[in-house]
């Protein structure tokens, strides 16, 4: 099982018509740290209603598709030529649902690194992600580095969650694969000079309540107790473990200083805390624990913490995932 994750070669910036187009300015501060290729990405979605649209305006449907793509074509050029003036891109725009072009257009060009913005649902004063991220969450082979508006085009703070219980975990080598692969990508997208990255693991002692209901009443507390701190020095081993491969894997490079830190607690109430108390610029998290599997690939639990999250997500796919709109795949609904 390949634990590594290369620095990025190519890399697809998602343009949105935001003023800021902070992934955009993320994708091509990524790029040249890493000497990479940066490619930029449109997309038109014909509205569901083409046809009635085009049937009521007295126009032809095609031409109405034109006329939005010659649209989004000039809103790209001018954002490029405010924001990357001196760069040389390839502009990149399809015709269709935006998360079905992007991930074929990923597996069509073998692009390492997604940068998109958060799309942020009306009404609400934080980004949640919706149905286009979702789905690239879910589907899309390489890392998706989802920004916010405000945020920092290099990371400072970068919280790597990570999942050191093997136990239970149906693939263990598979698990213990991608939580270095989510170390690595944390440590690809933090700042060259004064950045952290937290490694994060969120645990708790299920069986503490069995423990004291079968104990004896003399001993029940002392029996819980010892429990707990048992379960612990368990994953407190797995972390540090998990650090050695870590910074094996870093042998060479100037990366950032890896801080381990274990609470205890609810996955889902503990990362959103911890992003909240550190500040941090984004969150790396595995989405996917299995592999070889047509139907399941963001788990419930990854899919609550992403949409609690109010700074950026990176998510980071196991070794040997395969998308469900590769060619491989077959015909396979959307």
């Amino acid at each position: 099982m390949n634990a590594r994750i290369e620095p990025p070669k190519n890399v697809l910036a998602v343009m949105d018509d935001s003023d800021e187009q902070t992934a955009l300015l993320s994708a091509a501060a990524l790029a040249e740290r890493y000497g990479a290729t940066l490619e930029v990405f449109g997309c038109v979605e014909p509205p569901h209603d083409l046809g009635v649209i085009a049937r009521l305006s007295g126009r032809d449907p095609d031409h109405l598709l034109d006329t939005l793509r010659t649209q989004k074509t000039a809103r790209m050029e001018a954002q490029l030529a405010q924001h990357l003036p001196d760069h040389q891109i390839a502009v990149h725009l399809k015709t269709g649902k935006a998360f079905v072009e992007i991930v074929r257009h990923v597996l069509a060009t073998n692009c390492d690194f997604v940068v998109k913005q958060a799309e942020p649902l009306s009404g609400v004063h934080r980004y949640l992600f919706a149905s286009t991220d979702q789905h690239l969450l879910r589907k899309c082979p390489c890392p998706v580095w989802l920004q916010t508006s405000n945020a920092s085009k290099m990371a400072k703070c970068v919280v790597a969650a990570v999942d050191v219980d093997l136990a239970d975990a149906p693939e263990p080598e598979t698990l213990m694969s991608l939580n270095r692969r989510v170390i690595q990508t944390a440590s690809l997208v933090a700042a060259q000079k004064g950045a952290q990255v937290i490694v994060l693991h969120v645990w708790d002692a299920v069986g503490e309540g069995l423990v004291w209901a079968f104990a004896s009443n003399t001993d029940a507390r002392l029996s819980a107790d010892t429990y707990v701190n048992e379960v612990m020095a368990e994953r407190q081993k797995a972390m540090s473990k998990l650090l050695d491969q870590a910074r094996d894997d870093q042998a060479g490079t100037a990366a950032p200083a890896l801080i381990p830190r274990l609470i205890r607690g609810a996955p889902e109430q503990v990362i959103k805390a911890q992003s909240l108390e550190l500040h941090a610029d984004v969150v790396v998290m595995g989405t996917v624990a299995r592999t070889g599997l047509s139907g399941v690939f963001i788990g419930n639990t990854a899919e609550n913490i992403i949409n609690s999250l109010e700074c950026p997500v990176l998510a980071v796919k196991p070794d040997g995932f395969i998308s469900p709109l590769d060619p491989r795949f077959g015909t396979r609904a959307l």
